[in-house]
């Protein structure tokens, strides 16, 4: 069964000590559209949610 956001974009906050702050004053879909993050597509949220965690190895410069 599918639920609601299935396949359609869904909201995301992504807060760290690190992330670069946005001028986004509420927790929307319409709000998040147009913050930091924009879209982007699921299968970037793990990895950027790591890196902002500190959790990924730095590899070249």
């Amino acid at each position: 069964m599918l639920k609601g956001h299935s396949w359609h974009p869904v909201p995301l906050l992504l807060y760290s000590r690190w992330c670069r702050p946005d001028n986004t004053k509420e927790f929307s879909e319409s709000a998040c559209v147009s913050g930091g993050l924009g879209r982007i597509p699921a299968t970037d949220i793990m990895p950027l949610a790591m890196a902002n965690a500190l959790k990924l190895i730095k590899f070249g410069a």
